[in-house]
């Protein structure tokens, strides 16, 4: 497989999960600004800025942080590399050079969402419209990743699900520290219903509250979900689930087989503490702390990544 082709695909996969990400996150703030803030809270559209990696694009457009804006700026504005219309942009931009790597089906779901948000960028939304807008577009992404099923378990699929577990975890870390971001580390709110809540939003906000109900019993807690968000090997979100796909994909591999090996030699201690950690140790360690560096030893591997296959 051509080298430019490979990184399409795996760039394809990267942009549409970004873009179901970012309508995740102003689902998590949405959800959050239903609820009274009291004293001691940060504000959660600045939470969700934060964890999109878009504050200070944001900052030089905008004086102040208001919901309106920050919908607008995380969804649609073209100054945002990350915003969902650049996303599926991007992603249908490299479908239609690499369209014969895929299905008919695979295609006309980027395209007919691309067309989609075209229409869309052109109404006027108020924001109580934000709750449809993010449901759009995970059930666009919903439709493109179920269309990869029929797909020939080659590198070209390789690729394309190596990119999608590379973003996910690295979002999947980001979803988490909205939470860090949200609450501050006073003791009194620690544990408290507010707190409680919040992360029972975030669970909601990844489609997975009744699967936590399922895998825990009894009340839900901090301690429970960041479990079931780290370190549980079943759940389709987390961390540890996100690192044996990438994995499992980069392993199968059929080309440069000496390349794979570089880079999983680099991967492979992040999997393995990953495995063997306990949600105490990390609770105790600071969960911000523990996200902050995953995401740079993501971001580490995704640079070995394109410095081994596309450059």
């Amino acid at each position: 497989m051509l080298s430019r082709t490979a990184e399409y695909l795996y760039w394809i996969s990267r942009y549409m999960e970004r873009a179901e990400t970012t309508a995740r996150l102003l689902d998590v703030g949405y959800r959050m600004s239903l609820f009274p803030n009291p004293s001691g809270y940060n504000n959660e559209w600045e939470s969700v800025l934060s964890a999109a990696g878009a504050i200070e694009g944001y900052k030089n457009k905008y004086d102040t942080i208001e919901q309106k804006n920050v919908e607008d700026y995380l969804f649609f504005d073209e100054s945002n590399p990350s915003s969902v219309y650049n996303c599926i942009l991007n992603a249908r931009n490299n479908a239609l050079v690499v369209r014969t790597s895929f299905t008919p089906e695979s295609w006309l779901a980027i395209n007919k969402t691309y067309q989609e948000i075209l229409n869309l960028k052109e109404k006027k939304f108020t924001k109580s419209d934000l709750p449809d807008l993010t449901e759009w577009t995970i059930e666009q992404v919903n439709l493109f990743r179920g269309s990869l099923s029929s797909l020939l378990r080659n590198d070209g699929y390789n690729f394309l699900f190596l990119g999608l577990f590379i973003e996910r975890a690295d979002n999947s870390a980001r979803l988490l520290d909205v939470k860090y971001f949200v609450l501050l580390p006073k003791p009194q709110y620690v544990g408290g219903n507010i707190d409680n809540m919040q992360w029972s939003i975030l669970l909601r906000s990844l489609s997975s509250f009744r699967a936590f109900r399922w895998a825990y019993d009894g009340n839900i807690t901090a301690t429970k979900i960041a479990d079931f968000l780290v370190l549980n090997n079943n759940c389709p979100r987390s961390l540890s689930f996100c690192i044996q796909n990438i994995v499992k994909h980069l392993t199968n591999l059929t080309c440069s087989p000496e390349k794979v090996g570089r880079i999983y030699n680099n991967l492979k201690d992040l999997n393995t503490k990953i495995q063997e950690e306990k949600i105490q140790t990390i609770v105790e360690y600071g969960l911000h702390q523990f996200v902050t560096q995953f995401i740079r030893k993501i971001s580490s591997v995704d640079n070995e990544i394109h410095k081994e296959f596309f450059n």
